[in-house]
């Protein structure tokens, strides 16, 4: 029993763990230094400029992105994650002009003050909004992401469906057994299986 509870542990820890924001988890609200968390991962969003706010009308409902959405004038804005994350997905508009293949924006990724890599999101399609999705795996946890909505290009953006991924945890180190204890264990069953067939078949 013992043994199946260990196993247990080991395959549960091992889980990852991913969590989609969908932007309607508070009510509507600056998103500077607010702090949102779910499924055990709180996401703590940073805006300079102010004007981006969470749980608000955008473009409607789109492909990457449906309404209530972070929606404003193109700031850079971050995004910090409680706990490391793997793999980060999201979806992003703008508008009003633009067409699909072009730059929407740039995103940094980092691990703790280390830029690990720097990602060119383009949109892929326009209904009607120029829009596109963002997929990104990293070898490095990730702790934290800026977006940079290209430059004097859009009057407004807007990000949803930020989905992340935490990384498995390994699974518990299992105790080695030595041989001698091996030995002992083997011995042991060997005599519990005599001592029963003595026992069958009325052998003293």
């Amino acid at each position: 029993m013992k043994r199946l509870l260990l196993v247990f542990a080991c395959v549960s820890t091992a889980m990852a763990t991913t969590v989609t924001l969908t932007m309607d988890e508070v009510a509507a609200q600056p998103i500077n230094g607010l702090a949102v968390t779910k499924g055990g991962i709180t996401f703590t969003f940073s805006d300079v400029g102010g004007g981006l706010s969470y749980d608000t009308v955008g473009p409607g409902i789109l492909t990457y992105e449906q309404d209530p959405a972070i929606t404003g004038p193109p700031d850079q804005f971050g995004v910090a994650f409680s706990v490391p994350v793997t793999t980060i997905q999201f979806g992003m508009s703008a508008g009003p002009t633009n067409a699909s293949g072009t730059p929407l924006a740039t995103v940094r990724f980092y691990n703790g003050a280390t830029l690990i890599t720097t990602v060119t999101l383009n949109s892929s399609l326009r209904d009607p909004y120029p829009e596109g999705q963002l997929n990104y795996t990293s070898a490095t946890p990730v702790t934290s992401m800026t977006v940079t909505p290209a430059p004097d290009t859009f009057a407004e953006i807007g990000f949803d469906n930020l989905q992340v991924t935490t990384p498995a945890a390994p699974p518990p180190a299992v105790p080695a057994t030595s041989p001698v204890t091996l030995a002992l264990m083997m011995l042991g069953i060997v005599g519990l299986g005599g001592y029963a067939l003595r026992r069958r078949f009325g052998l003293s």
